[in-house]
């Protein structure tokens, strides 16, 4: 073989991707996301004794937690107005973040999308966001809320006992002091969203009250 032929076909092994090996991309994707998983298990055993956690604290775990739901949720397409619509994070009514949502997602993007927090106190408002939170004070309007986001693909973040029971996407909690989630699978299918297994394997997983009871 010419010596040219043979530097040739060395150059096309090398340059061959072996058959079934993932791209680069997907596997940097398979990485980010074992990186936010680990960071999901380290909040839940940020703060050993809840009860002596100041709020501040606990609405910087909080947050931290809203960031890596995002990065475990999958809108479709239709939801944003083009590739660079960002990822909208809304607060409704009284916030009890103070500066850190903002802290924590400042500089992020999650699939190439930069992630917005807004204070949402209009309910007509709500429709532009992709994911909200409702804190303990506004827990009373949940049936309002989840009224005007019907349709949508907006996933609903709340801390009160039966939130996601009663129509809520995702439910804060405390287990032994550490800090839990649930996820209301029938809230995120009827939004046609998309969460990952491995988020559902640290969540407990509830269903609409409502929903007929299984023999």
């Amino acid at each position: 073989m010419p010596l040219l032929d043979a530097n040739r076909s060395r150059a096309h092994l090398r340059h061959k991707r072996p058959r079934g090996r993932p791209p680069r991309a997907a596997q940097r994707r398979a990485q980010l996301c074992d990186v936010a998983l680990v960071s999901l298990l380290c909040l839940a055993a940020a703060i050993p004794t809840w009860a002596q956690a100041s709020p501040s604290v606990e609405y910087q775990v909080k947050a931290a937690f809203l960031l890596n739901f995002v990065k475990f949720i999958e809108w479709p397409p239709d939801v944003f107005q083009d590739e660079k619509a960002p990822i909208t994070l809304c607060v409704f009514g009284r916030d009890p973040f103070g500066s850190a949502l903002d802290d924590i997602i400042r500089g992020r993007a999650v699939n190439n999308r930069a992630i917005l927090a807004r204070r949402i106190n209009e309910l007509r408002d709500l429709k532009s966001c992709q994911l909200v939170f409702v804190s303990a004070a506004e827990d009373k309007r949940l049936p309002e809320i989840l009224n005007t986001l019907k349709d949508t693909s907006a996933i609903v973040v709340g801390e009160t006992e039966g939130f996601a029971e009663r129509g809520g996407g995702i439910q804060f909690f405390l287990e032994n002091n550490r800090l839990r989630f649930a996820v209301n699978v029938d809230a995120a299918e009827s939004a046609r969203l998309r969460v990952s297994s491995k988020l559902l394997a640290l969540a407990r997983i509830v269903h609409d009250e409502s929903r007929p009871k299984e023999n």
